[in-house]
């Protein structure tokens, strides 16, 4: 009999999963969703999908993201925006960084980056402040997609392929079966999976000790602001992140939306804010984070005429604590893959951590990028792997 799965969660990391577990071969998946497709964090994402990372693992998985967006908007619709992505150094170093990774992505066929001092960046945005930035990196083809419009295309393909995706449907309680698989109580009925999927976003560190895992993940709180201004720009502005990682701090972005707008947040990879409750209202973004972004903005922009404050929300991040994702089974919850901890970068992770996830379920190791270590194992167990009482 073909195996069962359930995937928990209709985010990105779920529907992703979702798409690659069918790819692969699997006939009978369930998505659960307590909401609806994008409900939570995914659909109040940046939708940043980029390359400029500085690493070979890092560069690796965020070509195949790109890669995937593009075919996805190619078969299915939807949007990539290739609004194009600036990385600005601190340092002369940071330089020297961008330099490799740019060589790094021509091996990958990424051949369009290129490194641009300040006064070459001033050039093509005359707009941007760069007087204490010695340069940044630059990738045409970079861009952004909208997530929430992403999610519910997925949803939608998935169900013409025979995925059955329950909204409105919230797990309660899970108890392994004598076979090893699991029988799942939620609010509409029970549910039995060979293997299970928890891609449930900030729930998911809850819905891990639903089936006796306890799962590292912090949540932190990511407003994002829209401004409009009278002044049109002309020539539009990339997105242009102002955070290094791995440099200790937080950074702004911002990008055009339109020549009348502005899209502005605050970046970091890192856990520096008060955890966050799942289950907390997403409302408008506080008027702390918008005075702060509004006093950013202008050291690196010089803002056009008739700037308003626009739509404001905020989004939750689930962030490891080593800031990288975690697709892994825990050793307390056999045939239940965990996905999840991609924090701010989980949109253009998203396809690697499904592919990961996928190869999981079929083979038990992960093949596709022998480079990257999202395993729970490097998180050394003895602080993180904690058994829990069933």
């Amino acid at each position: 009999m073909a195996p069962r799965v359930v995937i928990i969660g209709a985010g990105i990391a779920g529907l992703t999963t979702a798409l690659e577990l069918h790819r692969a071969g699997y006939e009978d998946i369930t998505v659960l969703e307590q909401h609806g497709p994008g409900y939570g964090s995914s659909g109040k994402s940046a939708g940043v999908v980029e390359t400029q990372y500085l690493d070979r693992a890092g560069i690796h998985v965020r070509d195949f993201g790109l890669r995937f967006f593009e075919d996805f908007a190619r078969e299915h619709g939807g949007t990539l925006v290739r609004s194009g992505y600036l990385r600005l150094g601190a340092s002369t170093d940071d330089l020297e960084m961008f330099q490799h990774s740019v060589e790094i992505q021509q091996e990958f066929g990424i051949t369009d980056p290129v490194v641009l001092t300040a006064d070459e960046i001033a050039a093509r945005w005359p707009r941007l402040i760069l007087e204490d930035r010695p340069g940044g990196v630059f990738g045409p083809s970079d861009g952004h997609i909208d997530s929430y419009e992403f999610c519910l295309r997925a949803a939608a393909v998935l169900v013409t392929r025979g995925v059955v995706v329950h909204n409105g449907v919230k797990v309660l309680a899970a108890e392994q079966t004598p076979t090893g698989g699991w029988c799942i109580t939620t609010t509409n009925r029970q549910i039995s999976a060979d293997v299970v999927v928890n891609a449930a976003g900030p729930w998911a560190q809850q819905i891990g000790r639903l089936f006796g895992a306890e799962m590292p993940l912090n949540n932190q709180l990511r407003p994002k602001v829209k401004l409009t201004h009278e002044e049109e720009l002309d020539p539009l502005l990339p997105f242009v992140m102002d955070y290094v990682p791995g440099s200790g701090r937080d950074g702004v972005y911002f990008r055009s939306e339109t020549a009348n707008e502005i899209f502005i947040g605050i970046h970091t990879d890192e856990s520096l804010l008060e955890e966050q409750d799942p289950e907390r209202p997403l409302e408008e973004a506080p008027q702390e984070f918008i005075d702060r972004a509004l006093q950013l903005l202008p050291t690196r922009l010089h803002c056009p005429r008739g700037l308003r404050l626009g739509r404001t929300w905020t989004g939750l991040y689930p962030i490891s604590p080593d800031n990288k994702p975690i697709v892994d089974i825990h050793p307390d919850a056999p045939n239940v893959i965990h996905v999840m901890g991609a924090g701010g970068s989980g949109i253009q992770l998203a396809p690697a951590m499904a592919r990961m996830a996928a190869e999981l379920a079929t083979t038990g190791a992960t093949q596709s990028f022998p480079e990257t270590n999202w395993s729970l194992s490097r998180l050394h167990g003895n602080d993180h792997l904690q058994s829990t009482s069933r």
